[in-house]
């Protein structure tokens, strides 16, 4: 059995994954890692294969590791990490890299290429994970403890099979006693993907008299999950009755959804 001869220290430079997560146009600590994402979509038995740029952004050489990682988001939308194969959306045993394990000398980069395997059957559940490039340091630490730097980009795989669905749940607007009201939406992910997808609103008087308009950020939902989005109404709107325009636009689709809802602000 293996037994560490070391105390280890994770040290996280990723990039992740609040629900921003997987705009970031590159990760930067001990490197810069690119693209920061992909999403890819292959039939029972397909196969693709990509390349991530990673650059040595240190004035030393570094020796990278490539390791996959499953993920998820808890409650807040905060990034958790588990050891590849512990989650059933897991992309252990259908990705392989070359290089695994390379030196860069300071300014210098590699491309990594990676290869993805869809399974020939299934439920059809799309696989997620983090592909890290870690670099591991001694530590000051007396114990003799391993400092380990991670940079990574995320990767989806999802299936021709795959089904996705999405529900707005509810919306409405409440006014708060400090500050501007806010648009409440509910939404669920009831599919087998994850989803992205961006607001964008008009809000009118009784009359039609346009008040204010606005949008949000995008958005990410992963599959089988509900969420409540706050969207605070950035316009001074005074006493009265007005009308809410909603429009949800949906990542890599031309699909919408709208949605009107009348509210007073007393």
């Amino acid at each position: 059995m293996f037994k560490p001869t070391q105390r280890q220290v994770f040290i996280c430079l990723t990039v992740a994954i609040c629900c921003a997560l997987l705009c970031a146009p590159a990760a930067q600590g001990v490197a810069r890692v690119e693209p920061s994402k992909f999403i890819f979509t292959l039939p029972p038995g397909g196969r693709i294969t990509d390349a991530i740029k990673v650059t040595n952004t240190r004035d030393t050489e570094v020796e990278f590791t490539a390791v996959i990682y499953d993920w998820t988001l808890d409650q807040e939308g905060r990034l958790v990490t588990f050891r590849a194969g512990e989650r059933a959306d897991t992309l252990d045993g259908l990705i392989k890299f070359n290089p695994r394990r390379f030196k860069l000398a300071p300014g210098q980069s590699q491309y990594v290429r990676f290869t993805l395997t869809a399974p020939k059957s299934g439920d059809w559940l799309e696989r997620r994970g983090i592909i890290f490039f870690e670099e591991s340091r001694p530590s000051s630490d007396p114990l003799g403890s391993t400092m380990v730097f991670q940079v990574g980009t995320t990767v989806y795989l999802s299936f021709t099979e795959t089904v996705h669905s999405f529900r707005l749940l509810g919306v409405k607007v409440e006014a708060t006693p400090h500050g501007p009201p806010a648009i409440l939406l509910g939404v669920a992910n009831e599919g087998q993907a994850h989803i992205r997808y961006q607001i964008a609103y008009q809000i009118s008087g009784e009359d039609g008299t346009p008040y204010a308009e606005g949008a949000g950020d995008e958005q990410l939902i992963l599959p089988d999950s509900r969420g409540l989005l706050t969207l605070p109404i950035q316009a001074d709107l005074p006493a009265g009755n007005y009308r809410l325009s909603l429009n949800l636009s949906f990542a890599g689709t031309t699909e919408t959804l709208t949605s009107e809802v009348p509210f007073i602000i007393p």
